[in-house]
C-alpha cells in the first residue's frame, strides 16, 4: 500500500508538470487544470456496439473523455453517475458534447459488458479494443494506469489510475483535466464554457 501511494503522488506531480500551467491561472480554481499542447486525443477503438471508433469520428462536438474500468469497486460508478448528471445539467447543450468511456481493462471489458454497464445512459459511449490500442490511447492522454494483482479476491486484479475527465475541444485538443469527484454542476459549467470557445 505504502507503494501504490507514493507511486501516485510521483505520477500525480508528473502529469501537474506536463501541463505546463497551475490550476490556479486555469480559471478552474480547485476543479482542474489547464492542458498545454504536449496531450493528444488519439484514439483507435471500438465501441459498445462492436463497431470501430476513432477520435477524428468526434471531432465538431466537445468530448469528455473518462478512463475507468466496469469491475471498479468504488470511484468509476460515482464518476461516471457525475459525468450523466452533468449531461442533465447542460440540458439541450449536451447535444454539443461527446461524453466517452474508455476502459483501462480491455481483458474484461468487451464491447457487450460496456453495453451492459452504460445502459443507464445511451447518450455515453463506451471504448475498448486490444490491449496495445487501449494503452495507445491512455498513453495519448498521459493518463497512469497499473494493473494490480489480488490474489485474495474474486476479481483476481484491480487498475489503480488517476481520475481525470478530460475535455477535448471541437479539434481535437485536450484542454481541461477535470479532477475526479467534481460535482455535476461544476463539470456541466466547464462544458459549457468549452462549447462556448
Amino acid at each position: 500500500m505504502r507503494f501504490m501511494f507514493v507511486a501516485a503522488i510521483v505520477c500525480g506531480s508528473l502529469f501537474l508538470e506536463s501541463c505546463g500551467r497551475d490550476a490556479s491561472y486555469s480559471g478552474l480554481g480547485s476543479i482542474g487544470t489547464e492542458l498545454s499542447g504536449q496531450f493528444s486525443s488519439d484514439f483507435d477503438l471500438i465501441n459498445q456496439d462492436g463497431e470501430a471508433v476513432r477520435d477524428e469520428d468526434f471531432r465538431g462536438k466537445v468530448m469528455i473523455v473518462y478512463f475507468g474500468y466496469t469491475n471498479c469497486p468504488d470511484v468509476c460508478p460515482g464518476d461516471i453517475g457525475v459525468l450523466s448528471a452533468a449531461l442533465f445539467e447542460l440540458e439541450d447543450k449536451a447535444e454539443a458534447v461527446a461524453p466517452i468511456f474508455i476502459t483501462v481493462d480491455s481483458e474484461r471489458d468487451t464491447p457487450q459488458v460496456l453495453n451492459a454497464y452504460l445502459s443507464f445512459d445511451k447518450r455515453i459511449t463506451g471504448l475498448t479494443g486490444g490491449t496495445e490500442a487501449v494503452e495507445a490511447a491512455r498513453r495519448s492522454f498521459k493518463l497512469y494506469a497499473q494493473k494490480q494483482a489480488q490474489p485474495d479476491s474474486a476479481l483476481g486484479y484491480t487498475f489503480d489510475h488517476q481520475r481525470f475527465y478530460y475535455i477535448v475541444d471541437r479539434t481535437g485538443q485536450p484542454i481541461y483535466a477535470i479532477f475526479g469527484g467534481a460535482s455535476p454542476k461544476d463539470l456541466a459549467n466547464v462544458l459549457r464554457r468549452s462549447i462556448k470557445r
